[in-house]
């Protein structure tokens, strides 16, 4: 159950995830609020507009009880975490430093090669639409010109894997497979609390504005019976 104006409801949905505009909650990439906060707010999930939705302090002082049992419950998630690494967690973060670094100068150094790949594929696929020959010395160009940088990204991305991986699996075998097992092990299981967690607390939320979402469409549905029969 969304929390959306009428000029959004309906809409399509974008399916990737992002936080919140104002909390940690995760909501969708085409919404600014989750549904928590735009309750709170009484504003449209998606543009920000004032609902005027009718909910009460009442409404508004349930999801704050919920929300604040969420926090309480994802600190308390996050300690035993923690506890549950604590004797390995300045190797843990040093395998994680290896990681992050390794994958910035990763990115960092095909990133031009993926512009130029991105560039030529929009001019060719540009000058395709316009009905162009196959053979026309513009096309041509172009396919060739596509051609080499398709090349050279995949020469520069095997390249730079391989020594992406390199100080990687070093850490990996100096920190040891038990280790990053138990790591990995711990944070499922503080991932699948948080998650059910947020999802209790999305509930209450869910609940309350679908309440409101029938208010709203019974008053709607006389004011057109009205405007039927008089």
């Amino acid at each position: 159950m969304q929390f959306l104006c009428n000029k959004c409801r309906g809409g399509a949905l974008q399916g990737s995830a992002h936080a919140c505009k104002t909390c940690t909650l995760t909501t969708y990439s085409a919404y600014a609020y989750c549904v928590c906060c735009a309750l709170e707010k009484d504003k449209c999930q998606s543009c920000e507009a004032d609902m005027q939705s009718g909910r009460t302090e009442e409404n508004v002082t349930e999801v704050t009880a919920a929300r604040a049992a969420y926090l309480n419950e994802a600190s308390a998630t996050e300690a035993e975490f923690n506890a549950s690494i604590a004797d390995i967690k300045d190797e843990i973060d040093a395998w994680l430093k290896v990681n992050q670094e390794a994958s910035g100068a990763y990115e960092a150094a095909i990133k031009p090669y993926q512009d130029s790949y991105q560039t030529a594929a929009t001019a060719l696929r540009t000058l395709q639409s316009t009905g162009a020959a196959a053979d026309s010395e513009a096309v041509v160009a172009a396919q060739a010109a596509f051609d080499e940088a398709n090349l050279a990204l995949r020469q520069i991305a095997d390249k730079e894997s391989k020594a992406m991986w390199a100080p990687i699996n070093e850490a990996r075998a100096k920190i040891g497979e038990e280790k990053l097992k138990r790591h990995e092990d711990a944070w499922r299981a503080k991932d699948r609390q948080l998650r059910k967690a947020q999802r209790r607390l999305e509930l209450v939320a869910e609940r309350i504005c679908g309440h409101l979402g029938v208010d709203a469409a019974y008053k709607e549905q006389l004011a057109r019976l009205d405007e039927q029969f008089g």
